[in-house]
């Protein structure tokens, strides 16, 4: 059996109108990469709170792991945290 890494990115969009074009431009290039997304956001107050929190499990070599991951540091305003498992 092939161990693979589980690998779990946490993106924040501190202000959606300014940084969410970028972000959406670098998911789409890893489309094929992206096993689950998930959105986070407040409904209730959502013009108080301009952020977004996107959840992330990919798949893929480190090789391009790492290059999403500095693709999405890079972006002023969002912050970009991971996990990783060893199944």
């Amino acid at each position: 059996m092939i161990k693979s890494t589980i690998r779990i990115f946490g993106i924040l969009i501190r202000d959606k109108d300014k940084e969410e074009g970028c972000v959406q431009e670098i998911l789409a290039r890893y489309v094929n990469s992206i096993k689950t997304r998930l959105g986070i956001y407040e409904v209730e107050h959502a013009e108080s709170h301009p952020y977004g929190l996107i959840l992330i499990q990919v798949i893929g070599s480190e090789k391009d792991m790492d290059r999403f991951e500095k693709e999405i540091y890079a972006i002023e305003g969002v912050e970009i945290q991971h996990m990783f498992f060893e199944p």
